[in-house]
């Protein structure tokens, strides 16, 4: 459902469901949205990363520490919980966390069903300068290519008899010189060049960027609806 998307149409997704959680504030909404990226996420058998969940939880601590009443402020009512915790916190917190799964959550989804040089086309596609749009797109398949490297001379340093290290491996590919394949046909003067990686545009990626589109515009009537950003049940 999510991989036969082109890069371009997941990146301009993950960009308007980001607009979408940012703006609104309203928590039936954001729930309603994680959901969604839940299920796309799930869809593609993809994994959440265990560190992204442990920078989410990182995230609310620090909210919490830093204002541990921000909830009662913020909703203008007090409900103790547990102990010196209020229910207007837990709100406050659960409607960051779901921010936090939202927009990574199709940023992973980007990232990760998408080939580096489709990533570099999309953002270059978007106006980001060509060189700049190749060097971020090279970034994410670098630790694949280190992979494919380092295998490649651990074992002719096992034909060998020698010892090789990853150190060993990162030192000998920073110094060798090795040729890179452009992604890009040298046509034109300007910062955009003609991708050999980028898809044509189908109707099911102009399907799902109006969805995404869409969130956007149900967040901002939210706002009209709510006289707000915020959604508060406590009224």
């Amino acid at each position: 459902m999510v991989k036969p998307l082109t890069p371009f149409s997941k990146f301009i997704i993950f960009i308007l469901t980001m607009v979408a959680a940012l703006i609104s504030n309203d928590t039936r909404f954001l729930g309603v949205l994680a959901l969604i990226a839940l299920a796309y996420f799930l869809s593609a058998r993809l994994k959440f990363a265990k560190w992204l969940w442990f920078l989410i939880i990182l995230h609310l601590v620090i909210i919490f520490s830093l204002n541990p009443d921000y909830g009662i402020t913020l909703y203008h009512y007090n409900i103790s919980w547990i102990a010196d915790f209020t229910l207007q916190e837990a709100l406050y917190l659960l409607t960051i966390f779901l921010k936090d799964v939202i927009i990574l959550t199709f940023l992973q989804i980007f990232l990760l069903t998408s080939q580096p040089l489709e990533i570099a086309a999309s953002l270059n596609y978007v106006g980001l300068p060509y060189r700049m749009a190749y060097k971020i797109g090279r970034l994410f398949g670098l630790r694949k290519r280190f992979t494919i490297n380092y295998l490649k001379l651990r074992d002719a340093a096992a034909a060998q008899n020698l010892v090789f290290s990853k150190f060993d491996a990162v030192r000998f590919l920073l110094q060798a010189k090795h040729e890179e394949t452009l992604a890009s046909r040298h046509f034109g003067k300007k910062q955009k060049r003609t991708w050999y990686q980028m898809r044509p545009i189908s109707e099911r990626d102009k399907r799902a960027m109006w969805l995404a589109g869409f969130s956007v515009i149900i967040s901002i009537i939210l706002i009209v609806v709510n006289g707000g950003r915020l959604w508060n049940p406590f009224r």
